[in-house]
């Protein structure tokens, strides 16, 4: 009897452990599939917005709508290549997981767009056997009358959000498809480029901007500035700037009736020599006028009038020069040039219609009108400090880059997934944009002291309010990523994807001093670092012998200097996407930067039109804006 009773004990055992054994393997076995549906189907969402971004495609909306419809689909295929059934409409739940300021809570909705988040639930608990979704049969547990167990297993995978540091080219050259020079207009021709001078001058006037301390004269008027009235210009073929000033109107000096009259040694008075009307007479430097009737009798002071040939004297006229500048040390704008420092302005104008060599070539030498103007202070006088309204005008390549800007925000804001956007500037110096509150301007953004923000709208404010040399006019690529690092590092969130967006149109020429080979890390290994194709052999490497991919000048330390920053950057663990844009740009260099980090590169070779460019500057923007982090798990510690 007792042999019995152990044997029947055993076989109870048994049958428990086989049992429990079942529904455990198929726990698992649900769970994987469950892990991987739902993976599958965020990442559906992810194939989506790149899509998105790839056609510039700005209805995110209408993405997503679609997006979500394959996202279910494909977590019911995939939970049915793994054997289990789902419901798409009951078992498969969309919502949105945005990441926190502080970048460790995560503000969680469900069901409502944009879905950035899927649920996949896989379920065994339908009490009817010939369901997809029955309950599990068990072998042995039939024995105490429960012949079947339910099991579920559910996962959650989601997109991360990303903290984004656009780090952009503002040195002079982003000026120079605006430029009457060779090689733009041999690229764009002539019409083209005498056209964007136009539209340059149009957008001025259009502005209506007014001086600070005077609002009531327009520093661009329609009808221009005194014999600078047209387009092409007037031609004066003076080559002396004061005659060409008084022709053209800018400056008339003053006429003083008395400085005719001959100029006492001492000084202080003028006199005539002789009797004029009876009297000989003084006008002395203090405005009083005094005669005599013979040099025995004193002088009698009288009205200018009583002269027999006097005419009143003119004061000196002058047209205030269009831009009034900034104080370098505040900001602050200097008010509407006075008579000393326009006349100065405009003989600089003048001389460079006279003697430059770009002008000259293309048939504006000694032409003065709008467009000589506006090449004048592009070239010329292109810092804010200077030009204080050239940011609202559409300067060539600098626009395009305005415009691409503009639908990496739009993109970030439709997109609704919680990304940061932060903003860099760089030429012969790089800085973190902090905001916007410019002497003169109306528009101000603050940002307080969160520089790579949610406020993604401020910052296109505040690029929108920039000019090509808006500090200065080098180019600093590497002084740039090193701002740009700085900033993820200070306010990157924990749990977000940190992103560097880089973009130049050019090549970099700015260094720390004494910056060469014997600067590199410490370890450094061309062949580990670059060898981008495995064969263990450096695919890039930076030397004296370095050409620059074979563009401009070649720099070989600027450019060492910028790859050591990226690989800085990279070593922090952030992704670096790279746009060059022209001819003129370091393909090598921001191609290698790229593939360092795995990121994504464009180039935009030298168009045939601006439109052309800003076109393609936008798509490559909106590429980069939709390359959102593959979807990841949701585990218990997130």
């Amino acid at each position: 009897m007792l042999a019995i009773v152990c044997l029947l004990a055993a076989m109870t055992f048994v049958g428990m452990s086989v049992d429990l054994g079942m529904i455990t393997v198929t726990k698992t076995r649900m769970q994987s599939a469950a892990d991987s549906a739902a993976l599958a189907a965020a990442q559906e969402i992810v194939v989506g917005i790149r899509n998105a971004g790839q056609q510039g495609t700005t209805d995110i909306a209408a993405v997503q709508a679609i997006a979500a419809a394959a996202a279910r689909t494909m977590a019911e295929n995939v939970a049915a290549m793994n054997g289990f059934y789902l419901d798409p409409e009951t078992d498969v739940t969309l919502g949105r997981r945005v990441l926190g300021s502080d970048g460790v809570s995560y503000t969680e909705v469900w069901n409502e767009p944009p879905y950035n988040m899927v649920k996949v639930e896989i379920r065994k608990t339908n009490d009817d056997a010939s369901q997809p979704d029955a309950k599990l049969p068990l072998i042995f547990a039939g024995a105490a009358g429960n012949r079947t167990q339910s099991v579920t297993a559910d996962a959650v995978a989601f997109i991360e959000s990303r903290d984004i540091v656009a780090t952009l080219d503002y040195s002079g050259s982003m000026a120079f498809d605006s430029l009457l020079m060779a090689a733009t207009v041999s690229r764009l021709t002539k019409p083209t480029v005498e056209s964007g001078l136009d539209d340059i001058w149009q957008a001025l006037v259009d502005s209506e901007a007014t001086f600070s301390d005077d609002p009531d004269t327009l520093k661009f008027p329609s009808t221009g500035f005194g014999g600078i009235n047209s387009a092409a210009g007037v031609t004066n073929n003076s080559s002396n700037a004061d005659t060409v000033l008084e022709d053209l109107g800018l400056y008339t000096p003053a006429e003083n009736y008395w400085d005719s009259w001959s100029y006492s040694g001492s000084g202080d008075y003028h006199y005539t020599s002789s009797k004029v009307g009876g009297y000989y007479w003084r006008k002395y430097d203090s405005g009083t006028l005094k005669r005599r009737s013979s040099t025995y009798d004193s002088w009698s002071t009288v009205a200018d009038t009583t002269y027999p040939y006097y005419e009143p004297s003119t004061p000196e006229e002058y047209v205030p020069f269009p831009q009034e500048g900034r104080s370098t040390s505040t900001g602050d704008l200097l008010g509407k040039p006075n008579a000393t420092t326009s006349k100065s302005l405009w003989k600089g104008y003048i001389n460079y219609v006279i003697g430059d060599s770009d002008l000259n070539g293309q048939g504006y030498r000694k032409k003065y009108g709008y467009r000589t103007l506006m090449n004048y202070l592009v070239d010329m006088r292109k810092s804010n400090s200077q030009s204080e309204d050239l940011w609202r005008a559409p300067i060539y390549p600098h626009h395009a880059l305005k415009e691409g800007v503009s639908t990496l925000a739009d993109f970030l804001n439709n997109l609704g997934y919680g990304d940061h956007l932060g903003l860099v500037t760089y030429a012969t110096t790089a800085r973190i944009e902090t905001g916007l509150n410019d002497d003169g301007v109306e528009d101000t953004v603050d940002l307080g002291d969160e520089y790579l923000t949610e406020n993604v709208t401020g910052i296109d404010t505040i690029q929108r309010h920039r000019q090509p040399g808006h500090y200065d006019s080098s180019t600093g690529i590497g002084y740039g990523l090193e701002r740009a690092k700085e900033l993820l590092d200070d306010q990157g969130r924990y749990g977000a994807q940190k992103a560097i967006l880089l973009m130049t149109d050019g090549q970099s020429n700015q260094y720390p001093s004494g910056y060469g080979s014997s600067s590199l890390p410490s370890g450094w290994n061309w062949n580990d670092i670059t060898d981008f194709d495995g064969d263990g052999t450096a695919d890039f490497v930076i030397d004296s012998n370095y050409s620059g991919g074979g563009n401009g000048d070649g720099n070989w330390r600027a450019a060492l200097h910028s790859f050591v920053k990226a690989k800085e950057a990279v070593d922090a663990g952030y992704i670096i996407h790279a746009i060059s844009l022209g001819d003129g740009a370091d393909t090598s260099l921001m191609s290698a930067i790229a593939e360092l980090s795995g990121g994504e590169y464009v180039h935009i070779a030298s168009g045939t039109s601006t439109e052309d460019m800003e076109s393609s500057l936008r798509a490559a923007f909106s590429v980069l804006a939709g390359q959102v982090p593959p979807a990841r798990l949701i585990m218990e510690e997130d």
